[in-house]
């Protein structure tokens, strides 16, 4: 019966998607660890480290569909060990005299850490497919909304006037920086393992390096110089990107989440169908998807640390950090998959009311324009008297109810340093957006050209 949201059959992908929980099935990975059995034996055998024909044997043998899945189920009701009844399944399966050479000269963590570079090698493809995905669609948003107005906000307050592109740009700008650290590191973290027992490569005498080289390459992995059975910085670092994914996918969705809140009403999330997302007010639209991300990405950083603590292992082979580590890299992946997944739904489908940041624009009135007052004033007083004269008059207008502009022409010094086009200026909050305009569009630009540069697929 199922027990974890993953595994769910009919309140089914809450929290993950068919094809991430699909890389980590049961199944799947029996099947991965057999495909590394099956390129150690090729190798050994055109080596002649076993004969010809058990490699051929073993080849031909290594699929779950060679196995008698009730004789495995058995074993590992009598084993410890996470690969022994598998290979033992193996050895069954093949001719006796072939099954000899099953998992010749390799350890169990051999296996089962090449299998799980393998594992993030799938989640580093979709992963990569769906940063781009969401570049692409972030990219058509910011060009949308370069120049439509809108509050920015700072401290949780209204600070000054921004565009609506240039928050968005900002998001552009993360993912595009998430895409070049996956082009970079992916390299380094496909790296595999068959150093033996404790790192020396003994059982295989002098070919140890070879077959390491030769095996890893038939799976498209590269051999490492020293098998790294302790050293996790490479898993480390994978799901640390993972978190760092993850997380500004929840910065995205918190923004979300934090615009679409009925006092402000700026953004909604896409609407799920014409199902209701409160069961006792009608009225209600949740962002469900904004709030999904938020949860995944919470736990995505506290399993990252998991990983992070699984870094420090004691000799040659500790199992207490090794295998907390491995319980924590599907659970990181299969997350960060999903967030991944819900905020390209969040963005493709976002509902942008550019009437409400208008209107939110100018909820305090002229004063949102005490920034371009005070350095305006500035040229002729100072910034220190300024600030305090401009502190003054706004703090005039909230208290009085009047405008900002009111309280200028009033004051007889500040009103003779100010002419006709300064106070209509006060009018024009929207105006007041600096540089936003060229940095959308430098981004653009460096985007589009790292575009080009980008590899399909990882």
């Amino acid at each position: 019966m199922p027990s974890h949201p993953f595994d769910y059959q009919i309140q089914t992908n809450l929290y993950s998607t068919q094809e991430m929980v699909s890389l980590f099935s049961e199944r799947i990975r029996f099947e991965r660890w057999l495909e590394i059995e099956r390129a150690l034996a090729r190798v050994q055998g055109r080596l002649g480290i076993i004969p010809a024909p058990a490699a051929e044997s073993i080849d031909a043998t290594a699929r779950m569909d060679s196995i008698d899945v009730n004789v495995l189920r058995e074993e590992y009701g009598k084993s410890r060990n996470s690969l022994i009844p598998l290979i033992k399944a193996l050895r069954q399966a093949c001719p006796t005299e072939h099954g000899e050479f099953v998992h010749y000269g390799a350890t169990t963590q051999d296996i089962l850490d090449t299998s799980q570079v393998l594992e993030i090698r799938d989640v580093f493809r979709i992963l990569y497919r769906d940063l781009r995905a969401l570049e692409s669609a972030l990219t058509t948003l910011t060009i949308k909304h370069r120049a439509t107005p809108m509050i920015g906000r700072s401290h949780g307050q209204q600070a000054l006037p921004i565009t609506f592109g240039l928050k968005t740009a900002s998001w552009l700008a993360e993912i595009r920086r998430h895409l070049e650290r996956s082009k970079n590191i992916y390299p380094r973290i496909m790296t595999g393992q068959l150093s033996g027992a404790v790192g020396t490569m003994a059982a295989l005498g002098p070919n140890g390096r070879e077959v390491s080289r030769l095996t890893l390459a038939e799976l498209g992995l590269h051999s490492p110089t020293i098998g790294w059975h302790t050293a996790r910085d490479n898993i480390a670092e994978a799901a640390s990107f993972m978190a760092m994914v993850a997380s500004s996918c929840e910065r995205i969705a918190g923004e979300v989440f934090a615009l679409a809140k009925t006092e402000t009403g700026e953004l909604n999330e896409p609407a799920l169908g014409t199902a209701a997302s409160s069961s006792t007010m009608p009225h209600k639209r949740n962002p469900v998807l904004c709030q999904r991300i938020s949860v995944m990405a919470r736990h995505i950083r506290a399993l990252n640390l998991t990983v992070t603590e699984a870094m420090v292992h004691e000799h040659e082979r500790d199992t207490r950090a090794l295998w907390s580590e491995w319980l924590a890299v599907p659970q990181i992946s299969i997350y960060t998959g999903t967030t991944l997944h819900y905020i390209n739904q969040v963005i493709s489908g976002l509902e942008v009311d550019t009437e409400r940041m208008a209107a939110n624009l100018k909820l305090h009135g002229d004063v949102i324009m005490s920034e371009w007052l005070l350095f305006r004033l500035g040229e002729s007083m100072g910034k220190a008297t300024a600030h305090e004269a401009v502190r003054r008059l706004t703090g005039l207008a909230r208290s009085s109810g009047s405008t900002l502009k009111a309280c200028i022409e009033a004051d007889k010094e500040i009103s003779q340093l100010l002419n006709h086009e300064d106070l209509a200026r006060l009018d024009h909050p929207e105006t007041y957006t600096g540089e936003a305009a060229a940095m959308i569009d430098e981004l653009l630009l460096e985007v589009e050209r790292l575009r080009q540069k980008d590899p399909r697929e990882l």
